[in-house]
């Protein structure tokens, strides 16, 4: 997000959740693409459910 600190976390509450399948909670990880998308890959490590979204 523009204008933003390296230290502020983003208000994740709609996506740090539990897993709407099993009700695991979720696990989280980033990544960054060449050009400089940040994605945050969110999977579930009971069932598989795992999706991704942009930062």
């Amino acid at each position: 997000m523009e204008g933003q600190d390296e230290k502020t976390v983003p208000n994740r509450t709609v996506f740090d959740q539990k897993c709407v399948t099993c009700g695991t909670w979720m696990q989280r990880s980033a990544t960054a693409t060449k050009k400089g998308v940040k994605l945050v890959t969110y999977s579930c490590p009971e069932c598989g459910l795992s999706y991704t979204a942009e930062e």
